[in-house]
């Protein structure tokens, strides 16, 4: 079995590029030939992993909005595939893929990397309902399956009035090297934000509890903003730890590989405060890390509570403090024990491996070679 996808695999692509990677990774290992094509990556960039070898076609003149130059000559030199997968929606490589496929009567599947939350599409709206009319939706309901990574993200996706199949599939994380370590001890109480800085993430939450929870936490309590991206945002959190006065918020910056490591591995707690998330790579991160998570509701992570090894709650600044409070009440020992636990559902539900089987398993349903997975819904 021969896959093409089209997507990212850039560093500074984040999360979409991390999944997308680690989803051709359980493939292959799962033996199945895997490929994808994507843009030339560009200068102070890098490839996330150097196993990739993606094939790359040439950069458009306007952008990775912009219709792709003899893209079409790109694919037919990778050889005949027998489906086609387009990480993400937006991008017109994506739509080329997808016309590629249906050129040559071949099925393809579309990941959607949360797109169709009403939020995500409330953003630049008038633009976002012009691409649906010019090729979006026509390339989505064409799709022989579409991918969710929750069942929440597919009740959206079908309230817009899409009929196709779709697989309820999570992004995997990886656990090599990871998840078999042991927890390390963690000599102070320490608050963790990872992810993009950006507004959408209200982590000004994070340091208004650290103003509200001053006279409450220990002395050498901090929280670490992990993360890189809108400057002026940005510059809005240090303004804030300066007018209140903070000296335990600390910003580690963009980090990777084994920086990134141990700046998760010191954390006691990971908060994730944003109003709504499509998946959160971020969680399954921290939880292979052996830290706890207190996840918004916004976001589909029930499991937390129900797994003990992290709390669901309303994201208003009350519930953000108190859960806060609450964690460091528990104390180290009672941490170590809900990061076992989060170590477990990560290796159950979420490792490369596990999920790399689920998506052979969609392919090989849409190819008429194996029965309808159970994480299929017609």
């Amino acid at each position: 079995m021969h896959i093409i996808h089209s997507g990212h695999l850039n560093v500074h692509s984040g999360g979409p590029a991390l999944s997308t990677w680690l989803t051709i990774k359980g493939l292959r290992e799962k033996g199945v030939d895997t490929d994808i094509v994507m843009p030339p990556i560009d200068p102070g960039d890098q490839l996330i992993d150097k196993a990739a070898k993606p094939i790359y076609y040439r950069q458009p003149k306007y952008g990775t909005l912009a219709y792709v130059p003899k893209y079409d000559e790109t694919v037919k030199s990778i050889g005949d595939a027998d489906l086609y997968h387009v990480q993400g929606v937006w991008m017109l490589h994506g739509t080329q893929l997808a016309r590629y496929a249906m050129k040559h009567r071949k099925p393809y599947v579309v990941t959607l990397r949360g797109m169709f939350y009403p939020q995500a599409l409330a953003h630049k709206r008038l633009l976002k309902m012009i691409m649906r009319r010019l090729y979006q939706d026509h390339t989505l309901c064409n799709a022989a399956a579409v991918q969710a990574t929750c069942i929440e993200e597919m009740e959206h996706y079908r309230a817009l009035g899409f009929k196709n199949p779709v697989a309820v599939i999570p992004n995997p994380i990886e656990t090599e090297g990871l998840i078999d370590r042991p927890i390390p001890e963690k000599p102070q109480f320490r608050i963790g934000y990872l992810g993009r800085v950006h507004p959408r993430k209200r982590i000004e939450r994070l340091i208004y509890a650290m103003a509200d929870l001053r006279e409450k936490l220990p002395d050498d309590a901090e929280l670490l903003i992990i993360g890189g991206g809108d400057n002026s945002y940005e510059k809005f959190l240090h303004d804030e730890v300066c007018r209140l006065n903070l000296s335990n918020v600390k910003f580690a910056g963009f980090l990777t590989g084994k920086e990134k490591d141990a700046a998760i591995d010191s954390l006691s707690i990971l908060v994730v405060p944003s109003d709504y998330e499509n998946f959160g790579n971020i969680v399954t991160e921290a939880l292979v890390h052996g830290v706890p998570v207190i996840a918004s509701t916004g976001m589909p992570w029930q499991e937390l509570p129900k797994h003990n090894c992290g709390w669901w709650i309303s994201n208003d600044q009350n519930s953000i403090n108190q859960t806060i409070l609450s964690a460091y009440m528990l104390g180290e020992n009672k941490l170590k024990t809900m990061g076992e636990n989060g170590r477990e559902l990560i290796r159950r539900n979420y490792s490369v491996e596990a999920l790399g089987t689920k998506m052979k398993n969609l392919y090989e349903w849409i190819l008429g070679i194996a029965p309808k997975p159970e994480f299929v819904f017609i």
